[in-house]
Parts: C-alpha cells; structure tokens; sequence
C-alpha cells in the first residue's frame, strides 16, 4: 500500500466515526422531549412568596335575623291614606287621614339617607314564621283605601326613591271616579308593589254578622288574586275593627297578617293577625315623623 493511499483511507474512517445530530425534523412526534435542565431557572423558594396583605375587618352583615318567639322586634309600619294638598278649612278629620305629596316626598328622602330599607308584609310574615333574614332597619310602608292618588302621587314618589309599599284596596270602587283601575293596580304590581285586601265594601266588620263578614274578607281576596293573578296574602281590618271571632275569619280565610291601626313599631311573631302601624298625618312635620322611628 503506498503512503498516499494509506493516508485517504485514515481521513475516510475518522469522517465515518464522526456523530452529526439528525435535523430537528427527523424527531418522531411521540418522542420524549429532552430535559434541558441545564437551562431552567429554579422556582422561588415558599420563603421567598410574598406574604398576602391582612384582611380588612370584616363588615357586619346588612340583614336581621328573627328574635326568640314571642320577643318584639323594631320593624315599623307606616299608614297612609290620601296623598294630596289640602285647603286649610278642609276638616280635622281630612287633616289626620292625608299627607301633603311634598311632605310625602321628604319623608321618603329621610327614610332613605337614615338607611331604612322597604319590606313586604310577606316578607315580615316570612322573618317571623320561616326565619327568613330581613335588611337592616326594615320598614313597611302601607296605603289604605285605593285612591286614585296612590297611583298618581304616591306610586311616583316610591319609585323615585327605589321603595315598595303595599296598598290595601276594597274592591267595590275600583274603576271608579277618585278609586284605582285595576289596569293601574297591575302595573303597580309590576313595579313590586305589594297588593292587600281591605274587604269588598269598607265596613265595620263588627257590625256584620258572621256570614257577612265571611264574605267581606274572602271574597276580596278571591277577587283580588282572580283580577291580579298573584296570591293576596295580607289584610287591613276598616277603620281598624276587629273581635277575636273576625281574627279567626281572617286566618281561616288564608291571609299570612293582618294590620290594625294602633300605634307603635314593635312586631312579634304571636302578633301577625294585629300589628300595629303608625300613622301619618297631615300636620306632620319632619321632626314629628323622625321621633316615632326606631
């Protein structure tokens, strides 16, 4: 062999022991991908993760929840009649049954910046019987009768301030001159407003006799839920008469509460058939209104 072909044939075997990497194209896709470890930056130690800011104290929660059965709770009621200005020759008795719509309008602002939220009477029935939490500083807010102005006047005023009220209505005038339609009934109720009875024609349901009186108080309410379509679950007794024998009408006939007209603020669960409601008056100055809140 001569010296020149001895030195192709080394140059040839180092070129055929050389390991070139194969094209990245050549990797087989459900090949295992190489670890390059060499490259990570390693993780922060648990020592190194800042620490979370301390939480705030926690807020009190905004609801109430019902007392022991039978202990009062402070969840006023507020009775209404006629919104409208009067004449200052218009009788006592107008006086103490009618609220002015501008002083219906500051009560509503006051109420709202001391923190009093609107309820239901569904809702009070449901704080007292299935222990349902109600807002903080709660407030009913009722109307009796169904004038007209309740829609024209007072159905505005509550929705400029984001109230609900229940409005008890008898159902013999409605649709007539001065009373509500019941087309305006139902849109009120399609603002959340609540709808009660008040019988079907006012009357002192003491004076009736016991079929009488039946009729007055289940009969609205058929009538009412018929009309509506919603359950009419509360009751107002007219001119706030009442004996332990209609009492028992009213709950035989399925209302969940009842309303009177004597005083105060204090509701317990042994008094649904008798809660008590504040009313306002015509003379009423906003000091007089505040100083029988809670």
């Amino acid at each position: 062999m001569t010296k020149q072909l001895w030195i192709i044939l080394v140059v040839v075997g180092l070129v055929g022991c050389a390991s070139p990497a194969p094209p990245a194209t050549t990797v087989r896709p459900d090949a295992p991908l190489p670890t390059a470890t060499a490259t990570l930056t390693p993780s922060p130690e648990p020592s190194q993760t800042p620490s979370p800011s301390p939480s705030p104290n926690p807020t009190a929660t905004p609801f109430i929840t019902p007392p022991p059965a039978g202990r009062p709770a402070a969840i006023p009621i507020l009775m209404y009649h006629h919104i409208t200005d009067l004449a200052p020759t218009e009788s006592a008795l107008e006086h103490d049954w009618t609220v002015a719509p501008g002083n219906l309008d500051a009560q509503m602002s006051w109420l709202v910046e001391h923190g009093f939220h609107t309820i239901s009477l569904a809702q009070l029935a449901a704080f007292f019987t299935g222990s349902q939490p109600l807002p903080q500083k709660p407030l009913v807010l009722t109307f009796d009768d169904g004038w007209e102005d309740d829609y024209s006047t007072a159905f505005p005023i509550l929705k400029k301030h984001n109230y609900t009220a229940t409005f008890f209505v008898y159902t013999s005038p409605l649709d007539h001159k001065q009373f509500l339609s019941w087309s305006q009934l139902a849109e009120m109720v399609k603002a959340g407003m609540e709808i009660g009875s008040h019988t079907l024609t006012h009357p002192h349901l003491k004076d009736l006799s016991t079929e009488e009186a039946k009729k007055e108080i289940q009969d609205s309410k058929a009538t009412l839920e018929k009309r509506l379509g919603i359950p009419i679950t509360t009751f107002a007794y007219p001119f706030g008469d009442y004996t332990s024998a209609i009492v028992d009408q009213v709950k035989q006939a399925g209302y969940e509460t009842a309303v009177s007209i004597s005083g105060g603020y204090n509701q317990s669960s042994n008094q649904l058939f008798l809660l008590h409601r504040i009313r306002v008056s015509y003379k009423d100055t906003l000091p007089d209104f505040a100083s029988r809140l809670p």
